[in-house]
């Protein structure tokens, strides 16, 4: 019962967000499947799928710095729910007109407003969350996630050839009732007034110390990881180019599925995202509690290890459907420790007035690194070079886990007085 415990102490807030995130997640059905939309439905080549989702991806690359912006300057409540209703908008329209490549247009419209609630959504979750709970609050956050994505990707699967339009339908039914949640229940302003009057008996729990207190008028979020705090930086670019890694798995993959599974690719790749949900939802309370005493950094370096030794497997199974399901079992442990170590290391190395730009920075690097992956794999595959595809995506993890082993070395070695002083001064 301790796994299941282990998640109380958390306020109503934390749990209605991560019941949104759940119920959004039950109708995810479009982005999920946007690979498959370009590649089989307008017929589009590996590369130029590709290349539409990196020019998807450079269009959010924006949404990201300005969501970021303004979730450190305006209510972070407000953003997420003005942004889910241009999203609940378009998906409506999308599902009762014709689809056609216009279609597509909408979906990226979309997916700039949701880019841009990504950094209020996590800079919120990190708000209403008590102290020394950082790790708990984005452990049920994530879980809640896939609990709701289970079903979504095998119902996808089944009305992607016929039934498409149903599936914005869902997505736009789904997001409204997320959206309805945090009206209800998330009182930002309370929990603000919470954060500022507990923030100094927060006890430490990584080896990084935040380094501002809450300033509504901080200004350059990068000057100051420059001066003050350059791990963060190495945190940042090693999580980008895992994230770039990371991205093969709704591009690459579906890809290689429908290469050698012709029409049941897409039905094979929703039941293999839905057994990954489901393990998800199995081992997250389970990995949580047996590395609760590990630091972020070890855990980063552990995850992006996972994500290789993934990466190997389903390159020397590409073809061989069950062992899809082992690779993706590696995955998973590997995408679990990396999302216990991201929020955490975040909320407890950068003060809270620079939160929204962390998060928006991340994302932007992440979003580069996923479209060159994208994209230079895609020349691969069109090459009838699927084994290189993947020896690529492998190389970039590995560069990501060298400097994962070297943002712990100079975290480990970082004098902490130097931490001590820097807080300090933030402080007077």
């Amino acid at each position: 019962m301790k796994i299941l415990t282990q998640y109380k102490g958390l306020t109503r807030a934390n749990y209605a967000l991560a019941i949104g995130r759940m119920v959004t997640n039950m109708g995810a059905m479009i982005m999920p499947m946007l690979t498959l939309i370009l590649n089989q439905k307008f017929g589009l080549t590996a590369s130029k799928t590709a290349l539409w989702i990196m020019l998807a991806g450079l269009i959010n690359l924006p949404a990201n710095l300005i969501g970021g912006q303004l979730a450190d300057r305006i209510s972070k409540k407000a953003m997420i729910i003005a942004c889910d209703l241009v999203s609940i908008t378009i998906y409506l329209i999308c599902g009762v007109k014709a689809f056609n490549f216009a279609s597509f247009i909408m979906i990226m419209v979309a997916s700039f407003f949701q880019t841009i609630e990504g950094p209020a959504y996590s800079a919120l979750v990190a708000l209403v969350t008590p102290p020394g709970k950082e790790d708990k609050a984005f452990s049920i956050q994530y879980m809640g996630a896939n609990v709701g994505f289970i079903l979504a990707p095998i119902i996808g699967g089944f009305l992607f050839n016929n039934y498409l339009w149903l599936c914005f339908i869902i997505d736009a039914v789904t997001i409204a009732m997320s959206t309805v949640l945090i009206i209800l229940f998330v009182d930002e302003k309370g929990y603000q007034t919470e954060e500022a009057e507990t923030t100094t008996n927060k006890a430490p729990v990584t080896q990084v110390t935040p380094t501002t207190q809450a300033n509504p008028a901080a200004k350059g979020f990068i000057s100051m990881l420059i001066k003050t705090n350059k791990p963060v930086i190495l945190f940042m670019l090693a999580f980008a180019l895992y994230e770039g890694g990371y991205s093969q798995f709704s591009y690459l993959m579906p890809i290689d599925f429908a290469k050698y599974h012709g029409d049941m690719g897409a039905t094979i790749y929703g039941t293999v995202m839905s057994v990954s949900c489901f393990l998800v939802v199995i081992l997250t309370p389970i990995i949580t509690q047996i590395v609760e005493s590990r630091s972020n950094q070890w855990k980063l370096v552990a995850g992006v290890a996972a994500q290789i030794l993934s990466f190997g497997v389903f390159l020397v199974s590409l073809g061989h459907i069950p062992a899809y399901y082992i690779a993706i079992a590696i995955f998973i442990v590997g995408e679990i420790l990396t999302m216990l170590c991201f929020s955490p290391y975040i909320v407890q190395s950068v003060g809270p007035e620079y939160r929204g730009r962390a998060f928006g920075w991340i994302s932007f690097l992440g979003a580069l690194a996923s479209g060159y992956v994208m994209w230079y794999s895609g020349r691969y595959v069109d090459a009838n070079d699927d084994r290189n595809a993947w020896i690529f995506t492998i190389v970039i993890c590995v560069v990501a886990l060298a400097l994962s082993i070297l943002l712990d070395f100079v975290t480990k070695t970082r004098p902490q007085t130097e931490n001590a002083t820097q807080a300090a001064s933030y402080k007077q």
